[in-house]
């Protein structure tokens, strides 16, 4: 016989869920749009260039680690080679204003339109690589072009570098890195909730089972690699212009192919939120561990990191949504769910009785 009390609890927690959903998605909603409202006038306060340079550059690096999210994070093809993009996008800014004379608003298309061109050409035929095999060959495209620049010495100058006019405005600067990262969010959040980023996820989890499905796996990566390349060559662009010098060893570092995959990871691959939380996690750490620690601050920051990935290697956000594979994600869980039971429980909701229908048979 069954409990009338157990059954009207677990209807009422049955019917409580969607609702509380709802109001959590309209509060963070609305936490969201206080933030970018907040943001978008902070240069209206008074700030100094140093503030408003570290917070562009935190929303550059968003804008970079949810490029890079796009196509290692939705896919699973983990792009070890992506600063190639950002290095091509900042040459084409630089040899057409400095050498052709362009001003710099047209150059950014021409940047994002050629790094798109370049993924085309170059995705077509690594893309049928898989694991860590598209690695490597990225890897090594990577470090092709920076030795091509390096050579091509009429056109891109060589190791002397091209010098580009620019005039230093941080708060042109500052509008430009924010509201590209507003633009690539909101693209991340459309994309996770698309019938295209849910087959891009199907292709991620199982690529053949996917491929049986009837999903066409080679549009769909070629698509989203030539989305991500003109998003980080377009950043590539601007990046160029507002240092205003730029050789092979500054457009094509090393540390942006370890940094952007850090902080997406940290954050949480294949989610919206997670490149954000990740670039400002990492930026503040780094930077607070580099401003207290001096030079030791890298093996600081290193143990740091591998404590992460061992307590959270889903990421921060990951944890927290899906984290039921890793110690932290299980207590997380724990708690919410204690939390939700609690407030269910205390108002418990009785279920109308049955209506009896009374015929003259």
């Amino acid at each position: 016989m069954s409990n009338p009390a157990a059954k009207a609890r677990s209807i009422d927690l049955h019917d409580a869920g969607p609702s509380a959903r709802g109001i959590g998605r309209y509060r963070l909603l609305a936490l969201v749009l206080a933030g970018v409202v907040g943001l978008s006038v902070v240069p209206f306060f008074g700030v100094n260039d140093s503030v408003l340079l570290t917070m562009s550059t935190i929303f550059m690096w968003i804008i970079l680690s949810s490029s890079w999210n796009f196509i290692s994070g939705f896919t699973g093809y983990v792009d070890f080679g992506h600063g190639v993009f950002f290095g091509v996008g900042g040459y084409v800014t630089g040899i057409l204003v400095a050498k052709a004379g362009l001003p710099f608003a047209p150059t950014v298309p021409l940047a994002a339109l050629f790094s798109a061109v370049l993924a085309l050409i170059i995705g077509y035929p690594l893309l049928r690589l898989r694991g860590v095999y598209f690695s490597i060959a990225m890897l090594g495209l990577f470090l092709a072009i920076r030795e091509l620049t390096l050579i091509a010495k009429p056109l891109t100058a060589g190791a002397q570098g091209l010098i580009l006019p620019s005039e230093v405005d941080r708060t042109f600067f500052y509008y430009l890195f924010f509201i590209g990262a507003v633009l690539v969010v909101s693209l991340a959040w459309w994309l996770r909730r698309s019938q295209f980023g849910l087959s891009l996820l199907a292709i991620k989890d199982d690529e053949y089972g996917a491929e049986a499905r009837g999903v066409n796996t080679t549009v769909l990566k070629l698509t989203v690699f030539c989305l991500s390349a003109a998003i980080t060559g377009s950043v590539g662009a601007c990046w160029a212009y507002e240092v205003t010098f730029i050789d092979p060893g500054i457009m094509f570092r090393d540390s942006f192919l370890i940094n952007v995959a850090i902080m997406a990871t940290l954050g949480g691959l294949g989610t919206v939120w997670g490149p954000v939380i990740g670039s400002v996690v990492f930026l503040l750490v780094r930077d607070t561990l580099w401003a207290n620690q001096g030079n030791s601050f890298l093996v600081v920051f290193g143990v740091f990191l591998i404590v992460l990935v061992l307590f959270m290697p889903e990421g921060i956000v990951g944890t927290i949504q899906r984290g039921e594979r890793t110690v932290l994600g299980r207590l997380i869980r724990r708690l919410r769910h204690r939390g939700s039971s609690h407030v269910d429980l205390s108002h418990p909701t009785v279920s109308p009785a049955p209506t009896r229908i009374v015929t003259n048979d």
